[in-house]
């Protein structure tokens, strides 16, 4: 087979000879009359119109090329597109391997994309110059990238790993990085994503269309569709496939003749492996993510054989940090964009400490979409963090996010050495079960700790907000924190919504703990609903005292913590705080330490038949309620947590704080460990013992083989 590279016409070595010689002097004087006839008057119009008429094609390619190099200006593109562009094709071997391509290849990129030949300038993407994009070069890249961005995206998405950041400008800096961002945020298919929303005002029923029928459906790449059936074993999609070529469907696709082609397609499948994670789970179909998954680390596998080498800046960061590019383990931003994630950080570290997973973790962070500064820094000490703008250049920043398809780590998925995969969450609770037996303690407590002895800041902003509370310093309190709808922007009844509580039902519980001598202080955001009046309660999430600082300070120093599910929760779980969780409903495993006693909302079929532990976490009902929809979709209704159930949950984490518990072996809590489906389900964590009293028939019905029944149990008490 003739490689690309002899296809290339030869051209003679010609150092030192007169005929380099006389090439210069050609070439000089070339620039010298392009630079005249750009002298713009009708009558230069005119010998320009002459000379693109005349000349041939070479030439005049030569000559606009040569021209543009030289003066930096466009005077001769509008004449070269319309007396040469057509003609590009005819010749384009010689346009993109020969002789001015070698010397002038930014220039002769430009002029493709001037010229119409999008797609055959993509294909030449790897070859770009990076350290001269002059200002000419940035706005024939802003020209390709327009339509780009705005429509289908994945042509140069998948070949942003190839760019050389360290020599952008800033203005072609600043276009590409809108790419990465747009790849760290998930939006890789903004433009499927609209074309599907369309399809779904004609057809309802594709808003929860299963994956066999949503991928065909859904993506604009044949290749990819086809590459997607075959390792997923999609029943009906190739019928889909013919149905829609039947119909006129035009396919994107990658440039034939890319010398990177392979990578590129790999690229794709592993975004559109991630793209089907979050949808499936979302759709209830969640039980679909480790085979997605382990499919994901396959592709990036592959990927990881074609990791480009690091830039030199960026090696020099990774040298002082101990670590080689290989190694990294790469986590998004989405890691610390809420508080709620970097909890899962933490544990994510923690796996690592106990032998899951290996090397090196390197965090990923947007100075100004960190959930909470200060908690996030305590990181630094176990997961070296590079933020944008703070303690890393841009180039280097972006240089590291476009190699997620090599590097990235899931935050949805997990996968152990033996094969085996699961979802992150439920591996992460798991993980919490086996730290808090093994006795690990809180690391992150600790680090907290140490750096109170160093800057007791904190505890003199707290002591200046008791004084004004009307606290005094031995006084207790209690942390509260509820999920609203108003502080995520979400619309009650829709989406994750599902997870959010009222106040009404916690009154019982809040006037336990105030008649018990201690206080409540509300957390949580600024646009909260405001709670009504109360002796010693502190709605804090809503006052001018609300700071980030703080957050983390009440929490490390109260007596216990009530929560939900909902991210906050884990800080406290982090300091290892007793915790009451109510209103609790997941479909994945839950981060909680030893010290955590639950309740759990509700769950009813359409007969009013209340879901066992069994069946909450099964495969069958748990991919269920991720949010409103799909509890819908299984036809499951949810309620929260009536004042009883909050209150005895409260009363009985009060009494694990004075020294008081239900014993952790004891034959209702074992009986309640064989009805969950999955170890470590809900971390190091129990249930409230007044809760399962309770729901004894319903939460215990089907726990009868291998075990005793609930009854039974309550015999042995």
């Amino acid at each position: 087979m003739i490689s690309e590279k002899a296809k290339a016409p030869s051209t003679p070595d010609t150092r030192g000879s007169s005929g380099q010689r006389a090439s210069g002097w050609i070439k000089r004087k070339i620039a010298s009359a392009a630079a005249r006839l750009a002298s713009r008057n009708p009558a230069t119009d005119l010998i320009v119109n002459l000379v693109f008429t005349l000349l041939p094609f070479r030439a005049l390619l030569a000559l606009t090329v040569i021209y543009k190099h030289k003066t930096k200006r466009s005077d001769l593109d509008k004449h070269f597109v319309f007396f040469c562009g057509y003609r590009i094709r005819t010749h384009f071997d010689w346009v993109v391997n020969g002789p001015l391509a070698k010397r002038y290849f930014n220039e002769v990129f430009l002029l493709l994309i001037l010229s119409g030949y999008n797609k055959e300038a993509l294909s030449q993407f790897p070859r770009i110059n990076w350290r001269h994009c002059e200002d000419y070069f940035v706005d024939g890249l802003e020209r390709l990238m327009q339509p780009l961005l705005s429509g289908y995206s994945m042509e140069i998405l998948a070949q942003i790993h190839s760019i050389e950041w360290e020599g952008l400008s800033d203005r072609a800096r600043k276009h590409f990085a809108e790419l990465v961002k747009l790849m760290l945020e998930h939006r890789n298919f903004d433009y499927e994503e609209r074309i599907f929303a369309g399809k779904q005002l004609h057809d309802g029923i594709l808003e929860s269309a299963p994956v066999q029928q949503y991928t065909p459906l859904f993506f604009k790449n044949k290749e990819l569709i086809q590459a997607l059936t075959s390792e997923l074993e999609l029943t009906g999609a190739a019928e889909t496939l013919v149905s829609l070529e039947a119909e006129g469907q035009y396919w994107e696709s990658f440039p034939r003749d890319h010398p990177q082609r392979h990578v590129l397609a790999d690229i794709n499948l592993f975004y559109a492996y991630r793209h089907l994670m979050l949808r499936t789970y979302h759709n209830g179909e969640g039980h679909l993510v480790s085979t997605l998954y382990k499919k994901s680390l396959q592709t990036q596998k592959q990927l990881r054989r074609s990791l480009p080498a690091p830039s030199p800046k960026l090696k020099n960061i990774l040298d002082g940090l101990g670590i080689d590019l290989p190694d990294v383990k790469l986590l998004s931003p989405d890691w610390s964009a809420l508080i709620g994630h970097n909890g899962h950080l933490h544990v994510h570290l923690m796996m690592r400490e106990i032998g899951w997973w290996k090397g090196s973790p390197l965090l990923l962070a947007y100075k100004n979409r960190i959930a909470n500064k200060p908690f996030l820094s305590l990181f630094s000490e176990i997961c070296p963090t590079l933020t944008l703008g703070e303690n890393v250049s841009d180039d280097v920043w972006h240089e590291l996010a476009s190699l997620t398809p090599f590097l990235g780590e899931s935050h949805q998925a997990f996968a152990f050495e033996d094969g085996r995969a699961m979802y992150w969450n439920d591996a992460g609770g798991a993980a919490v079960n086996q730290w808090d037996a093994e006795g690990r303690g809180f690391p992150l407590r600790d680090i907290y700790d140490r750096r109170l002895l160093s800057d007791d800041s904190p505890e003199t902003m707290l002591a200046e907000l008791r004084q004004k509370w009307g606290m005094t310093p031995t006084d207790w309190y209690v942390c509260l924190h509820m999920r609203d709808a108003s502080t995520r922007g979400e619309t009650v009844g829709a989406g994750e919504s599902i997870r959010n509580t009222t106040f009404e039902n916690y009154i019982s519980a809040v006037r336990y703990i105030t008649d018990q001598g201690g206080w409540v202080i509300r957390m949580g955001g600024s646009k909260a609903p405001a709670l009504p009046p109360m002796d010693r309660v502190i709605d804090y999430a809503r006052s001018p005292d609300q700071m980030a600082k703080m957050d983390i300070h009440l929490v490390r120093k109260a007596r216990m913590f009530v929560g939900t599910t909902s991210g906050f929760a884990y800080v406290a779980s982090n300091f290892g705080i007793p915790t009451a969780m109510v209103n609790a409903i997941s479909s994945v495993g839950l981060l909680w330490s030893v010290d955590t006693r639950f309740a759990l909302k509700p769950i009813h079929t359409r007969d009013g038949r209340m879901l066992s532990q069994r069946e909450a976490t099964s495969e069958r009902w748990r991919w269920a309620y991720p949010t409103h929809e799909s509890l819908a979709r299984a036809g499951l209704t949810v309620s929260e947590n009536s004042p009883d159930e909050i209150l005895e949950t409260v009363k009985e984490v009060f009494a694990l704080t004075a020294g008081h518990s239900t014993p952790p072996n004891s034959a209702l809590i074992e009986t309640w460990r064989a009805a969950v489906t999955i170890p470590g389900f809900y971390g190091s964590a129990m249930p409230s013992t007044y809760f399962l009293e309770k729901y004894r028939k319903e939460f215990f019905a089907d726990v009868t083989a291998g075990h005793c029944s609930f009854d039974q149990v309550m015999s042995l008490r």
